[in-house]
């Protein structure tokens, strides 16, 4: 593919890159950047992390998170900007208005319009890191190490929910078998993700499920998550991620909607479906993104405000 080779030479020929992922970053943001930055650093570049939100608690055990930054500074000469699973320029924050060099623009997202100076966008693939794998240690066969693998493997089980969502193809179950020969431990990593909940986030959890709402018959589900249950529970609401996919598990439920309150009037809204809903259509409507059955966005309002408009959005794209 001539993008895919223009790509590869513009990495090679840059001696300074910046790799920048979206904000409220989960393991497809992290987990690639991490991928691409200890390949490019073999190499030799010079290579820096930034992200507009901090890296996540539960992804904190991913070799190299330390090492993200939140703003460029005030030395920003980067030969080349690597901006990576962004639907939008938008959804790096604030670090949009920096970005004055050329840039490349790696995703998945259907909804990416190519924003970049050279765009590679692949809607088929599970998640950015596996287009990362491709990319750099596939065609460029640069050397995989063990911190590469464990990051790119996250990646992509998160993306997959799992290897459970419908975009766990062959060639993702492919590359994450390549990647456990790299001495990845799939066991330790899905403890880190999966079962390390502390006393509070399991005590929030209680009081999430004790107050599902289901809607449309029981096809819809809304939890809420308000910052006095936070408070009470002594979490952030960053420790909440995953909390969607327990009303999502219902029998009956096609979507599964979370409010989680992140200020007075704003609610980060988070999305998953096991049925024909999109809700990367539905987040799209309030210029959030991400894929057919995991989405999110956020809107401003009051609460009974923000549930209808996302009600109504969610039963649009619903069939009878």
């Amino acid at each position: 593919m001539r993008d895919l080779q223009e790509i590869s030479q513009a990495l090679l020929k840059a001696r300074r890159i910046a790799i920048i992922s979206h904000e409220n970053p989960e393991g497809d943001a992290i987990g690639s950047s991490l991928g691409a930055y200890f390949g490019l650093s073999a190499l030799g570049k010079e290579v820096a992390l930034f992200n507009p939100d901090p890296v996540p608690s539960y992804l904190a055990f991913l070799p190299g998170s330390e090492r993200i930054r939140a703003e460029l500074g005030p030395d920003r000469a980067f030969d080349l900007y690597l901006v990576l699973d962004c639907g939008d320029r938008n959804r790096v924050g604030g670090l949009s208005e920096d970005l004055g060099g050329p840039l490349i623009n790696i995703d998945h997202h259907k909804s990416n319009g190519g924003f970049g100076d050279l765009n590679w966008v692949d809607e088929k693939a599970s998640s950015t890191g596996e287009m990362i794998y491709h990319l750099l240690y596939e065609r460029m066969a640069l050397p995989l190490t063990e911190e590469a693998a464990i990051n790119l493997y996250t990646a992509i089980l998160t993306d997959t929910g799992s290897f459970r969502f419908p975009n766990t193809t062959p060639e993702s179950l492919r590359i994450s078998a390549s990647l456990l020969k790299m001495g990845v431990a799939p066991e330790q990593i899905a403890s880190h993700l999966y079962e390390e909940r502390s006393l509070g986030q399991l005590q929030v959890l209680g009081e999430v499920l004790s107050h599902l709402e289901l809607e449309e018959g029981g096809r819809i589900a809304c939890g809420l998550i308000t910052q006095e249950m936070l408070r009470r529970g002594q979490i952030s609401l960053e420790e909440t991620e995953g909390f969607v996919n327990y009303p999502r598990s219902l029998r009956g439920v096609e979507v599964a909607a979370m409010f989680k309150e992140a200020g007075p009037g704003e609610y980060r809204v988070s999305l998953r479906s096991k049925g024909a809903v999109d809700v990367g259509r539905v987040a799209s409507a309030f210029l959030g993104g991400g894929h057919h059955n995991a989405a999110g966005c956020t809107l401003l309002g009051d609460l009974s405000e923000v549930k209808q408009r996302m009600l109504g959005e969610i039963r649009r794209w619903m069939k009878d």
